[in-house]
Parts: structure tokens; C-alpha cells; sequence
């Protein structure tokens, strides 16, 4: 009996441990299927090569040619005012004229006081005259001959000083009057008659002359390398022939040309700060607006663009991220040149078969399986970045 019993269990043992194994066997089984990752659905665009202009664009804005902020060098309250805000106003034309009346007071006294040094000037340079002769008689001992030279000389360092002070008093005066330095527009003021201004505080008002311009901006090492060495297609140098755009997006009429470029690359930046001049005849370009510059550095031939959504920075590199015929995503790192567009041109890192992930970029890494779809560059405009 005991043995029968021994047998029954041993073989109840044995199938439940077999049936444990099954069931273990199909939970691991599908634990790993749940495991296995899905396709990521992205969109993909093959790399675009063509022709293309090389533009490279830069933003910036407008700065007056001459600005000036006008303060009075003498104090006082305003008298008249000659201009309204907005004018355009000559070099030289009388902008505002402060109370003359302590100046001319000081000026006329000055005047004075340069007639009685000079008068008192003649009469010692008389005297020393007389003394000489009489000296020369011995009428006159040597102490007295030497006192009538030192009152002359004494008398004409006055008439110096005098004349010093007239001229700072016609200085004073003159500067009752504030003129324009240079032919330009001028700033809306809120000075008027019977304002008080201080001596060198007060700005009275700002001008400027805005014919011509100049763009500011600024551009990379690299950049700046590569396009004082280029040419347009029509031979002329790509700093030379700058095409202005405004913010409206319309295209401003005349080239400009780089004629200010600082002395050194900013300190942190690596970028360097340069200044186009463009003529401003219509007086279209006022001080402070925003602008795009494009500088024409000719055409590429067979060149290679990618969509500017297809590129993912990491580590200040730049890469993109291809699609095998297995479907799984490699990455390569690309060097980026101008913008054309939607698109960036690629100097450097793909041959120009590869298929790129365009859409769906954040979601995929090295040796991702994606499921792509297609897509064109006409699609690049109604897509939005992801």
C-alpha cells in the first residue's frame, strides 16, 4: 500500500511540475513579446540635390549714418524754438535759443574790460618808452627804468586775459544759439519756450542723418572666412552686393556693401560684428528697424538640402538621422551651410541617397525601427515642426 502510494504521488508530482513549466514558459514567452518594441511611425523625405544659390542671411538692424543727442553748453530758459518735431533740418540752422540777456550783459563787460586793459597797455608801453630815453640820460636811476618795463609787460598779460575772457563771453553767447551740427531729421521734443535747461544735462533734443544707412549685424568666424573670399554669379564680391530685406518681407531697392567690420571676434560669441551701407534716397530706412541681409555667395552645384526640421542639435553638433532599407535608423553627424528656404544646404556628411527622418525626429534614436511614410518638399510648408 505504501509503495502504491509512493508511485501515485511521485507521478502527480511530476506532471504538475511539467504543467508549472508550460505555464512558466508561456508567461516568459509572452512577457518578452510584450517587451519588443513597436515600430515609431515617421515621416521621411530623400535628400533633395540641386543647383542652388548660395544665400547666406543674417538679421539685423537699421543705424543712422550720424546721430547726435543735442545738449546746450550754457544755461537758462528756452527763448524760441525753430523746428517741429520730425523736421528735416539744415547744417548750421538755429534750433533753439536760449535767454541771451546774462550773456549778452557778459559780453559787453568783457568788451569793456579788454578797451581799459589796452588803454592802460598803451600808456605803460608810452611810460617805458620815456623812461629808456631818460635812463640813457641818467635823468632816471636803473630801478626806475626796470619798474616802467615789469608795469608794461604786467599791463600786456592783462590785455591777454581780458582777451580771454571776451572771447569765452562771445563763446557763451554764440552758444545761446543751438544750431544743427549736421543736415538730418530731428526727434520730436518735449522742450519748449520757458523751459529751464541745465549746461551739458539737458538733451534737447536728438538727430540724425539717415542718408545713408548702415545694417549691423553679425556673422560667424567661419562665415565671414568663407564669403570675403566669394563672388555672385556676376563676378561681384559677396560682401559687395548685399540684397536688404524688410520686415514686411519685400526686398529693398540697392545693394549694400560691408564698409565697417570691428576689430576683433566678440569675446564668448565667436561671432564678429560688421555694418553695411545702403543708400536711403527715399528715406524708406529709419534708425531701429529690424532687416534680413543676404549675401550672395554664387551657386552650388549639385547641391544637397535638407530639411531644416530633419537636423537635431545635440552637444553644439548637428545631425540627422537616415533610414535603412531595413528600416532601422542610423545617425550621422552633418556640417550645415546657408539656409535656402525650409531648407539647410550640407557641406559636409552625406553622399545625397540617404532617406532622412523628417517628421518624428524626437522620437527615434540610433538604431530605432520606424515605420516611415513619405512625404515631399511641397509638404514642407503645410507641415508643422514636430
Amino acid at each position: 500500500m505504501l509503495h502504491t502510494f509512493r508511485g501515485k504521488w511521485g507521478k502527480g508530482f511530476a506532471v504538475a511540475l511539467a504543467v508549472s513549466g508550460l505555464l512558466l514558459f508561456a508567461g516568459c514567452g509572452k512577457q518578452a513579446q510584450q517587451k519588443a518594441p513597436a515600430a515609431v511611425a515617421v515621416k521621411t523625405m530623400q535628400v533633395i540635390k540641386r543647383d542652388t544659390p548660395n544665400v547666406h542671411e543674417f538679421t539685423g538692424f537699421v543705424e543712422a549714418q550720424q546721430e547726435a543727442k543735442l545738449t546746450a553748453n550754457v544755461s537758462g530758459k528756452i527763448t524760441s524754438k525753430s523746428f517741429n518735431g520730425g523736421d528735416w533740418v539744415e547744417e548750421g540752422q538755429v534750433l533753439f535759443t536760449i535767454d541771451q540777456r546774462t550773456y549778452k550783459a557778459n559780453l559787453l563787460n568783457a568788451q569793456a574790460g579788454l578797451a581799459a586793459a589796452r588803454t592802460e597797455y598803451n600808456r605803460l608801453v608810452a611810460d617805458a618808452e620815456r623812461y629808456k630815453k631818460l635812463y640813457e640820460q641818467n635823468a632816471v636811476s636803473k630801478q626806475q627804468y626796470d619798474l616802467s618795463i615789469a608795469q608794461r609787460d604786467s599791463a600786456r598779460a592783462q590785455v591777454t586775459a581780458q582777451e580771454a575772457i571776451l572771447e569765452n563771453a562771445q563763446i557763451n553767447m554764440g552758444d545761446t544759439e543751438v544750431k544743427a551740427p549736421f543736415s538730418g531729421k530731428i526727434s520730436t521734443s518735449d522742450l519748449s519756450v520757458g523751459n529751464f535747461v541745465a549746461a551739458g544735462q539737458t538733451v534737447l533734443a536728438t538727430m540724425s542723418n539717415t542718408n545713408p544707412v548702415r545694417i549691423k549685424f553679425s556673422m560667424s568666424e567661419n562665415e565671414y572666412l568663407q564669403l570675403s573670399k566669394a563672388h555672385s554669379d556676376s563676378g561681384a564680391k559677396a560682401l559687395e552686393d548685399l540684397k536688404l530685406v524688410l520686415s514686411d518681407g519685400s526686398i529693398y531697392t540697392g545693394a549694400g556693401v560691408v564698409d565697417q567690420v570691428d576689430r576683433e571676434i566678440g569675446n564668448g560669441t565667436g561671432a564678429l560684428t560688421l555694418k553695411a551701407k545702403f543708400s536711403n534716397d527715399n528715406n524708406v530706412l529709419m534708425p531701429g528697424m529690424f532687416a534680413r541681409l543676404q549675401a550672395n555667395a554664387g551657386t552650388t552645384k549639385n547641391a544637397l538640402l535638407i530639411p531644416q526640421r530633419a537636423v537635431r542639435e545635440m552637444l553644439y553638433k548637428k545631425f540627422v538621422f537616415i533610414v535603412g532599407s531595413d528600416n532601422k535608423v542610423d545617425m550621422k553627424e552633418v556640417t550645415l551651410g546657408a539656409r535656402v528656404g525650409k531648407l539647410w544646404l550640407v557641406e559636409k556628411g552625406l553622399n545625397g541617397d540617404e532617406t532622412l527622418v523628417v517628421e518624428g525626429v524626437q522620437k527615434v534614436n540610433k538604431g530605432s525601427e520606424v515605420k516611415p511614410a513619405a512625404m515631399t518638399e511641397a509638404d514642407l510648408s503645410n507641415e508643422s515642426k514636430q
